[in-house]
């Protein structure tokens, strides 16, 4: 396939890609990822009203300002937004590959999108693919010897995601090998950048490391086990490009055994794709089997890495294309067509890696219950009351500002539950308010002063019930 053909085949894939879920966004109402993704939009959305979220370490400080215009279109607009980020994502992991010659490249896209996780984070309010895309650019522009952009852009990577530090770490390494160094204080240009800036809010220069929320090594979420993620990759990338990702680095450890310790340790491709990507892993594997830095041993965190690990699919794809052809060359164009056709298909099939169709677009359980039960009982029954919530997801439906203290409040703002008064009530559920807060239905039933007025109940098609109580001052 010539260049032509090659580019044409990438546009026409990405723009099929594109339609596909700009369709998603549109048709179906759900929000990609619980309250997280939630509470990120929230953020977005309401930050003009409260300048403190363009500054908010959790709410990623670049990921809101980049946000807030989209917000204002609802939950449609972020959703938009992260959609146009993964495409930018997939261009410019494209541009790198073609930057290193690689074979394949205009599959790239294809080999992207068929990650379900990766689609299924796309259409959410999560800081993933916007983490991705400045990944990608940044990159692009290292391989492509603007080092200064490069790194100035990438600097901005922890207030998108905190993991960038990790990021930051190996490009460092990188520049150190590549003798680059003189480079390097231009990694620290993001954070003097948001420094300057959000000190007219917090009057302190140094803001982003006194308001870090992780500056901790513990967990509220408990510890996990070293191989969580090897196991939890497969069921998020699926058998096709599980098995071509570690053939990639098969072929990583070949070439470079094959060097002899000749290699030039400038090699970009070592260190800007493998040496980020399995940095990042290490580093969430660590944290989530010793149980630090608040790890839930989420999967969905490595969509911020995802397009490295595509780029690696492709390597994989590429080695077993080349021993092939030693053999027989339409046998090797069969196989690797076959295994794209399969790795396309693959996550449409009633398999554990597969889409949950229509369920992984729509709304979850608990904000069915919410937009469909509580909010009419609240409108109907407690109109204009402040309500207390540990669920982001109730003011969404209801259409009020979560920082608005007149009329929410989260759980941890009331200290003692008996003192609720009259125009307050609280919305208890059986997760969140659990789990993040400690509070269970059997502490509140012990106050004095509040009961329950009503309880809503929805069972997934798990099986798992979720709970929404309501109560207020007796």
């Amino acid at each position: 396939m010539n260049f032509i053909k090659q580019t044409s085949f990438f546009y026409y894939t990405s723009a099929i890609i594109a339609i596909a879920l700009l369709i998603i966004c549109f048709l179906f109402d759900g929000t990609g990822g619980g309250g997280d993704s939630v509470y990120h939009f929230q953020y977005a959305k309401f930050a003009a009203q409260n300048p403190e979220n363009f500054f908010n370490h959790w709410a990623k400080p670049l990921y809101t300002i980049f946000a807030f215009p989209f917000a204002q279109f609802g939950f449609i607009g972020i959703k938009v937004f992260n959609v146009l980020m993964s495409l930018v994502s997939a261009f410019f992991t494209y541009k790198i590959l073609q930057h290193f010659k690689t074979a394949n490249a205009q599959l790239i896209a294809v080999v992207l999108f068929s990650i379900t996780l990766f689609v299924n984070v796309t259409v959410s309010g999560l800081t993933e693919p916007f983490s991705a895309a400045l990944l990608m650019v940044s990159i692009y522009f290292l391989v492509k010897d603007k080092t200064s952009l490069g790194l100035f852009i990438i600097s901005f990577l922890p207030f998108i995601r905190s993991e960038g530090l990790i990021i930051l770490g190996v490009v460092f390494v990188y520049l150190i090998v590549a003798k680059k160094l003189k480079w390097s204080p231009w990694l620290i240009s993001g954070h003097l950048v948001m420094s300057v800036i959000g000190s007219f809010y917090y009057h302190d220069l140094l803001w982003v490391f006194n308001k870090i929320p992780y500056a901790h090594v513990s967990s509220i979420y408990g510890i996990g086990t070293w191989t969580h993620f090897v196991v939890q990759l497969y069921f998020q990338i699926g058998l096709i490009e599980y098995v071509l990702f570690i053939v990639g680095c098969i072929a990583m450890v070949i070439t470079l055994i094959k060097l002899k310790g000749n290699m030039p340790f400038v090699n970009e491709k070592l260190w800007l794709v493998y040496g980020c990507f399995f940095a990042f892993f290490m580093a969430h594997t660590s944290f989530w089997a010793l149980g630090i830095f608040n790890s839930m041993g989420l999967s969905r965190v490595f969509v911020s890495v995802m397009p490295l690990l595509a780029i690696i699919v492709i390597d994989g794809l590429n080695y077993i294309e080349n021993l092939i052809l030693l053999v027989n060359k339409k046998l090797a164009i069969t196989v690797k067509y076959a295994l794209i056709t399969m790795l396309t298909v693959f996550p449409f099939l009633p398999t554990p890696t597969s889409y949950k169709l229509p369920d992984d677009f729509e709304l979850e359980p608990s904000q069915v219950l919410i937009k469909n039960s509580l909010v009419p009982y609240l409108n109907t029954h407690k109109p204009n009351k402040t309500i207390v919530i540990a669920d982001i997801s109730v003011p969404l439906f209801s259409n009020l500002d979560p920082f608005d203290k007149s009329k929410v409040k989260m759980i941890y703002d009331v200290k003692d539950f008996n003192s609720l008064d009259s125009n307050t009530i609280l919305v208890w559920d059986n997760w969140l308010s659990v789990m993040e807060f400690g509070l269970t239905l059997e502490k509140l039933n012990q106050c004095n002063n509040i009961k329950m007025d009503t309880i809503f109940h929805i069972k997934s098609k798990q099986g798992r019930v979720t709970e929404y109580a309501v109560f207020r001052k007796k």
